[in-house]
């Protein structure tokens, strides 16, 4: 059983941390809840591994409809153009995480370079620098391509409290 846990008291609106304490789990077309500080974010399930321990959310369309501001009634509608994300459960940690991969230079190489050239470590890599980004847009954030021995993909898990079988969209009127 996947049994999340949230230390009570802590952090965050009481009703969302004892939201967070739960044992659901993720169905394929039901709603799921993304619970935060004291807001809750409405997903619906959209995939969901053989195991149960990898699932795909997807946010759906929220229409307010309530009367005045702290009356919190809303539509659902389902967007296929919306952005899924990839929650996997950790059996070490005890919760469930939003999985990213992004492709970074491999951080022992950096390390290894920066102690012998400092600043200019960028170009000793073995190859030139322009050789390894993907594209060259305008961001401060350089996207690079896999590249053996000087690149790899790493994955990154966030923790996130959620709780399936429960759509529900709500902003907190006391902010």
């Amino acid at each position: 059983m996947k049994t999340q846990r949230r230390k009570v008291g802590v952090a965050g609106g009481l009703i969302n941390q004892m939201m967070g304490n739960n044992s659901s789990t993720p169905k394929v077309g039901e709603g799921a809840t993304i619970l935060m500080y004291s807001d809750r974010e409405a997903y619906e399930v959209i995939e969901v591994s053989e195991d149960g321990n990898r699932c795909v959310i997807r946010p759906m369309d929220c229409k307010f409809v309530g009367s005045c501001y702290g009356d919190e009634r809303y539509t659902y509608s389902s967007n296929e153009d919306n952005y899924s994300s990839t929650l996997e459960w950790s059996d070490k940690k005890k919760c469930w995480g939003i999985i990213s991969y992004s492709t970074e230079i491999i951080k022992s190489l950096v390390s290894r370079l920066v102690k012998e050239y400092g600043s200019n470590w960028y170009n000793h890599l073995g190859v030139p620098y322009s050789d390894i980004i993907e594209d060259d847009d305008e961001s401060c954030f350089a996207k690079y391509k896999l590249v053996k021995g000087i690149t790899k993909e790493y994955k990154s898990f966030h923790k996130v409290s959620i709780i399936f079988g429960v759509m529900e969209e709500y902003r907190d009127p006391s902010f």
